[in-house]
């Protein structure tokens, strides 16, 4: 099934940029979820003395423990974003929903494609707003 937009649900059309940017940051879920967790379980790239260290001549200091922080906290907020718009569909398409664009299966049988489309197209739109791209 294609990727694309239902031009008649006119409330939920998105530039096509801005759909594609939302499709894949659907999609790239499952890699973020395991690139938090890593993050959150590794400390080896933080210095083993100093929490602060002059990087250049120009007397700037890099904070490591704030750097990683601070990404923690962008992954972790992108992720909430991405789960959040999850439940602005009914419940009875979220497994379908999340086999289809975290799992690369299918939706299922359960109910007819325009459906199934219907309801991605409604989640996108809601990723793009969570994330401040639309």
């Amino acid at each position: 099934m294609k990727e694309y937009q239902q031009r008649r649900m006119k409330e939920f059309l998105l530039p096509e940029a801005v759909y594609r940017q939302a499709l894949w940051a659907a999609k790239d879920l499952p890699r973020l979820k395991e690139l938090l967790n890593s993050k959150l379980q590794n400390d080896s790239y933080l210095p083993g003395q100093s929490f602060c260290e002059k990087t250049s001549p120009s007397n700037y200091y890099s904070d490591f423990t704030g750097k990683k922080a601070g990404e923690i906290a962008n992954l972790a907020m992108r992720i909430e974003s991405i789960e959040s718009a999850l439940f602005t569909i009914p419940e009875k398409y979220r497994e379908g929903m999340q086999n289809k664009l975290f799992y690369g299966r299918e939706f299922g049988d359960d109910f007819h494609p325009n459906t199934w489309k219907k309801w991605q197209q409604v989640y996108i739109y809601n990723v793009a707003v969570n994330l401040g791209i639309y």
